[in-house]
């Protein structure tokens, strides 16, 4: 925390963060964060990897001097028994660590990960490193590794240039979540594009990762359902919103009985919407070393598609509209008066404005010759009934 900047380490916090800049934008620049990296300690071998608490293993993002690993290996065995995983979970973010410092070598080299993975490797047997940002499922970090017997002196140059950058790379990761979520899809753009229902891909925390063109138009409206901050999925139920979380959440960690098809409905106004939950797996190793995609795409997301119904195009709408010679929109405001609120609340339900619920109310006062919302909910019920 207290090194002393350099000139030379001002040089390279200048350069590295206009690559950071660049990064942002474009993901795959990350590479050329880590070859920067590498130019302010030559021969080290640098790593950008993100974890999740739903995946198996730890994820490579991006990053050089690993030409000579074969990673289908560290995938099939060593990925899962890494000891930094949990070390990396209780360290402070933005706080930059010397490996020996915080995961000692004499517990280090009893483990097999170290002894017949990193320790072949040469030149590999020490780190320093820093993490970028962690939430409650996930976090990304940045280390290099080099040779023990210069790993003082490396630690002294990099410790820093990763303090002073952590901040900015924090800021450019969350860049990229907006970046990738708007240019890819993740179950492909064919399958998206070919769903004509609404369809939204969610994380196990009801984080919107992808959705098609019919549920960006549903989202627009923000009455049934909008995307909030942090990219989250609300709805304008609370009880239909508590139960997709739960289901969500369930699907995306596989819990028993979660797999296979969950239907939740909500009713919004003349509609009801019906939600379709699928879980999808995904195969990680696809994303390695393709920057931070592997990040934001958890192991198993949720495909959610939402099928919308008129509910009061019905024989319930008729009979009002027959025995009091109502229009449609007068007998659906009638109907909607079953469900409760004011005029105000049920304009927006209906997707109206308010005077035009107003009107069309003080409508249907005069063809049912009442004069209160209690005296035309009175013959909604004794026409059309209780709300199913």
């Amino acid at each position: 925390m207290g090194s002393r900047v350099s000139d030379s380490s001002e040089r390279a916090i200048a350069r590295l963060g206009e690559l950071i800049d660049a990064a942002a934008i474009a993901p795959e620049h990350w590479v050329e964060v880590c070859r920067g990296i590498q130019d302010v300690l030559p021969g080290g071998r640098v790593l950008m990897q993100g974890y999740d608490s739903s995946a198996p293993y730890a994820m490579p993002l991006a990053g050089v001097g690993w030409d000579d690993i074969n990673f289908d290996v560290y995938f099939a065995h060593y990925a899962a028994i890494n000891p930094w995983i949990p070390v990396w979970t209780d360290l402070p973010t933005l706080r930059s660590a010397l490996s020996d410092e915080v995961l000692p070598r004499r517990i280090l080299e009893r483990t097999e990960f170290f002894n017949d993975w990193i320790k072949p490797m040469g030149g590999a047997g020490s780190a320093s490193g820093i993490k970028i940002v962690q939430d409650r499922s996930r976090m990304a970090t940045l280390c290099v590794h080099y040779d023990d017997r210069r790993a003082e002196k490396s630690h002294e140059a990099l410790a820093p240039i990763f303090q002073a950058l952590a901040p900015k790379m924090r800021r450019a990761l969350d860049c990229n979540r907006a970046v990738l979520r708007n240019n890819r899809s993740l179950l492909g753009d064919s399958l998206m594009r070919n769903l004509i229902d609404p369809a939204l891909v969610l994380d196990g925390d009801c984080r919107v990762l992808d959705l098609n063109a019919a549920a960006q138009e549903l989202s627009a409206s923000g009455r049934p359902l909008r995307i909030a901050a942090g990219d989250r999925l609300v709805l304008g139920d609370a009880e239909a919103q508590s139960r997709l979380t739960l289901l969500v959440a369930a699907v995306c960690a596989r819990r028993p009985g979660s797999i296979g098809r969950h239907e939740i409905s909500l009713r919004q106004g003349p509609e009801k919407l019906s939600f379709s939950v699928l879980p999808v797996t995904q195969n990680l190793r696809d994303y390695a070393l393709q920057g931070p995609i592997g990040l934001f795409t958890p192991g198993t997301i949720a495909l959610v598609v939402i099928r919308r119904e008129l509910t009061d195009a019905s024989a319930e709408l008729e009979a009002l509209r027959q025995r009091f010679d109502l229009s449609p929109q007068e007998a659906r405001i009638a109907l909607a008066l079953r469900d409760g609120g004011t005029v105000a609340e049920i304009a927006e339900r209906m997707g109206i404005g308010y005077e035009t619920a107003r009107v069309h109310l003080k409508s249907a006062f005069a063809k049912t010759d009442t004069h209160r919302q209690r005296e035309l909910l009175a013959l909604v019920l004794d026409t059309a009934g209780p709300r199913g």
